[in-house]
């Protein structure tokens, strides 16, 4: 029962995440905004995206400008919020939105911060894993992989990439 009331509590406070490899701290707020706190202390703050119930994930980009996170969406299932975007932000501005016709499970930045690469499958269980690296500007899709995470002969740029 504590468990249960300390996980409500978290709930309702802001979601932190520190983007991982740097000083950014991402949260989003109770509405559903972005905050992006830079280590000398200089928040921007991002509208989050429409239907929005959280973020994951976020990272940052070797060039110390770009960060990036996954939304969250209600499961049509009626089960655990699904990543659905992966929302790009450089320099305090959104610079890309990346959908996926399944869930994202794992995404990194590639080629410092010029690219991501993300893997996506299906909502419940996977066959092998659909991988795809994408130029963070133009959002164009640059190559794509199916194969296994685990194989040490995956593309260089799916090896941040995990199940």
């Amino acid at each position: 029962m504590v468990n249960l009331r300390l996980m409500v509590c978290f709930l309702m406070m802001n979601v932190f995440l520190m983007a991982q490899g740097s000083g950014f701290e991402v949260t989003a707020d109770r509405t559903g905004r972005v905050h992006i706190r830079s280590k000398n202390g200089q928040e921007r703050v991002i509208r989050g995206e429409p239907g929005q119930r959280g973020i994951e994930s976020a990272r940052s980009a070797e060039d110390g400008e770009t960060v990036g996170w996954l939304v969250d969406y209600p499961d049509p299932d009626a089960g655990s919020p699904i990543a659905g975007k992966l929302v790009i932000v450089r320099k305090g501005a959104v610079v890309r939105r990346f959908e996926a016709e399944e869930v994202f499970w794992s995404w990194s930045f590639y080629a410092q911060g010029k690219q991501v690469a993300y893997h996506v499958g299906p909502t419940h269980g996977e066959q092998a894993s659909h991988c795809e690296l994408h130029d963070v500007d133009s959002g164009r899709l640059l190559t794509k992989w199916d194969g296994d995470l685990d194989d040490p002969k995956r593309p260089s740029w799916a090896k941040g990439l995990d199940h």
